[in-house]
């Protein structure tokens, strides 16, 4: 029996496309989509790129140093390029989206490195971030044309604008070490910071220009004095010696301190115009000085041919002890007609320290220097300290009245000046060195020696003088008629007596052999008279007691 099977019959569909590709595909079709949403979001994000121009690098690194603002991180450095001309460098930059807004005329950029200084340690965190950019931008500036090219500063930034008080101007023959940045103090407390180091166009002394916060404002007036502080203080007067060290927190920011006098009609001053001057410590600051100050110092000249070599830029010039300018620079050049070399200094004078305290017009002080100079007044070349021989200006009357004038040279008026008198202690030295030097010792010695032997003999002689002398007083003392004189005259011989006995023992110490003999010798012979005198008294006294009352009648 034949068995068959029943036949299926197998239906064959078509597969679309889409269905194939689905299959396929999902997964490559997935990671492009998430990729390029990540693309998206990577250019959304995505700043504009910015190019800066420093001097140097200053240890940026591509890729990996930041560009910060209010330590937060707005950039990355892409790229470190030489500039066309070779003198500085491109730093390229691509900033984050959110910064685009703050790219405009008003943003500033430097680079935050660790620095060491006088004013301390800045950049620590730059030790575990590395070097990076600072950005600073004004939130208020906000928008504006975007700028994608900027010209780096080699100093932080600071915002003139955004600080609430007044900024003040000092000027000082160098650096004294300070920079921007530095603080100022008063009283020990930071009011305020250096804005600015900058060399005067005439490359004479250094400005600076410094800003004071509110409300410490108050305690600054035209009398204010500005000295740098000094991390070691050391005093020594009559009353002993003081030591005094800054905190730390000083030493690691020392700057600028002021004071301002106390006086009755102290009034706050605002925006103050006036120049201070920048003393290099508290003790130069603290010399006293008399004048104006303000508009009263002018510059003058003195032509010296002496020797200047310890007289240094910042001297005091002063008047009766009184510090009324300094010396502000110095020229030497050599002379070869006269064969010296001769210096022109240049100083700064208070002239209102010379006008009489009965003128009431002190506007224009000058005339009373010139009248002054008329009568006498001459500069010369002095020493402050005998043993460093450092040297200043001192104003003395020591000229004739009306012979000389300030007079003018190629636009500069010159003081007329004197030879110092001062002779340092080396010299001083030298020329009693050569005294002694010319001196006969030997001869002077064998004077001594011949002297010594004509005394000796001499002082016996003068023993055996004393000797008669102080018995004779003896025997007129012990008189029984003279002791009924009067008690006074009594007490003077008994005196007299003493007197003579502590002489005969000095000259029996002294063995006759000093040259206080001769004195003793002549004084004894007028002793000698006046005993022969007062034996005549007593004589007369022994025949006539009442003598010493009622007289020789």
């Amino acid at each position: 029996m034949q068995i068959h099977e029943p036949k299926t019959h197998r239906s064959k569909r078509k597969r679309s496309l889409w269905s194939w590709l689905t299959s396929i595909w999902v997964v490559p079709i997935a990671a492009l989509l998430i990729s390029g949403w990540f693309a998206y979001q990577y250019f959304a994000q995505m700043g504009p790129e910015i190019k800066i121009h420093f001097s140097q690098n200053s240890g940026l690194q591509a890729n990996q140093s930041y560009v910060k603002y209010r330590d937060v991180p707005v950039g990355v450095v892409k790229e470190i390029s030489l500039d066309q001309k070779g003198e500085g460098v491109i730093i390229t930059v691509r900033m984050n989206k959110d910064a685009e807004p703050f790219l405009n005329e008003e943003t500033k950029f430097w680079i935050v490195k660790p620095e060491v200084g006088t004013s301390g340690i800045s950049g620590l965190d730059t030790l575990f971030s590395g070097t990076y950019i600072q950005m600073y931008a004004k939130p208020e500036k906000k928008g504006g044309s975007l700028k994608t090219r900027y010209e780096g500063l080699e100093e932080p930034y600071i915002d003139r604008n955004n600080n609430t008080g007044y900024r003040y101007h000092l000027s000082a023959p160098d650096s004294r070490n300070l920079h921007q940045g530095s603080p100022v103090y008063f009283r020990k407390i930071r009011v305020g910071e250096i804005e600015e180091v900058k060399l005067a166009k005439d490359g004479t002394r250094v400005n600076f220009s410094i800003f004071v916060h509110h409300p410490y404002t108050d305690y600054i007036s035209e009398e204010t004095q500005f000295w740098l502080m000094s991390n070691i203080s050391f005093t020594f007067n009559h009353s002993g010696f003081n030591l005094e060290l800054a905190p730390v927190s000083h030493i690691l920011n020392s700057g600028i301190a002021f004071d301002t006098p106390a006086r009755i009609d102290h009034a706050p001053q605002k925006g103050i115009s006036h120049i201070f001057f920048l003393y290099k410590d508290k003790l130069a600051m603290q010399k006293k000085r008399i004048g104006l100050g303000k508009s009263h110092r002018y510059h003058y000249y003195l032509l010296v041919d002496e020797p200047i070599a310890k007289l240094d830029v910042g001297a005091p010039v002063e008047f009766f002890g009184f510090q009324v300018g300094s010396v502000v620079a110095m020229y030497s050049d050599f002379d070869n007609n006269v064969k010296k070399i001769i210096s022109t200094i240049e100083v700064v004078v208070d002239t209102s320290a010379f006008a009489d305290r009965a003128d009431k017009d002190t506007n224009n002080t000058r005339p009373f220097f010139e009248n002054a100079v008329t009568k006498g007044l001459r500069a010369r070349v002095a020493q402050s300290d005998p043993i460093t021989g450092n040297q200043y200006i001192e104003l003395v009357y020591e000229g004739q009245e009306g012979q000389r004038r300030i007079e003018t040279i190629d636009g500069r008026e010159i003081i007329p000046t004197v030879r110092s008198n001062d002779v340092d202690i080396a010299q001083k030295f030298s020329l009693i060195l050569d005294k002694v030097n010319k001196l006969d010792i030997e001869g002077l010695l064998a004077s001594t020696k011949r002297a010594i032997d004509e005394n000796s003999a001499q002082s016996v002689k003068i023993l055996k003088e004393f000797a008669v002398v102080a018995k004779n007083f003896k025997k007129i003392s012990s008189d029984k008629n003279l002791q009924k004189a009067p008690q006074k005259l009594i007490t003077i011989l008994e005196e007299t007596q003493k007197t003579l006995e502590a002489a005969n023992g000095l000259l029996q110490a002294d063995g006759g052999k000093s040259a206080l003999s001769r004195e003793i010798t002549i004084a004894l012979h007028e002793l000698t008279r006046a005993s022969q005198a007062i034996e005549r008294l007593t004589t007369k006294l022994e025949k006539k007691p009442n003598a010493l009352i009622f007289g020789d009648q």
